[in-house]
């Protein structure tokens, strides 16, 4: 049986997460990494993506998060995100049309979103939608 260690998912507006599980990937800005009970140390950059973590049940969750910090300890997982949510939480009308915004503007149209934030909106958008999507 796999041991459990703390996950704990924190934005600027809320604490989205403090949970046990038994493993979580995570979206480092050099690729995903995986997560399990006594890893080594290490603080890792994040880019837009999902967290995904596993129960001891084994049922698994997903988080959207829009980048940040993760601290790993053999005990414990904590991500400073810049953004965070459930993918449960997660309006897709919303992200949609967020992401047809980011398009408007990286096609030089008028948009909420600025030109020079179009790729990264975009980047997020897509990433909502996709742990939208894993929550089904």
């Amino acid at each position: 049986m796999a041991r459990e260690f703390t996950l704990s998912v924190v934005a600027p507006d809320a604490a989205v997460a403090e949970e046990s599980v038994v493993s979580v990937v995570a979206p480092g800005v050099e690729g995903y990494f995986g997560v399990m009970a006594g890893h080594s140390p290490l603080v890792a950059a994040l880019r837009p993506g999902l967290v995904e973590y596993a129960k001891p049940d084994g049922n698994r969750h997903y988080i959207y998060v829009g980048g940040g910090f993760a601290e790993v300890r053999p005990d414990r997982v904590t991500v400073l995100a810049d953004e965070a949510r459930r993918a449960g939480e997660i309006d897709t009308a919303e992200a949609e049309q967020l992401l047809e915004e980011a398009r408007k503007a990286l096609r030089g149209e008028a948009s909420r979103v600025p030109t020079e934030r179009a790729v990264e909106e975009i980047e997020r958008a897509t990433q909502r939608l996709k742990a939208a999507r894993a929550a089904r």
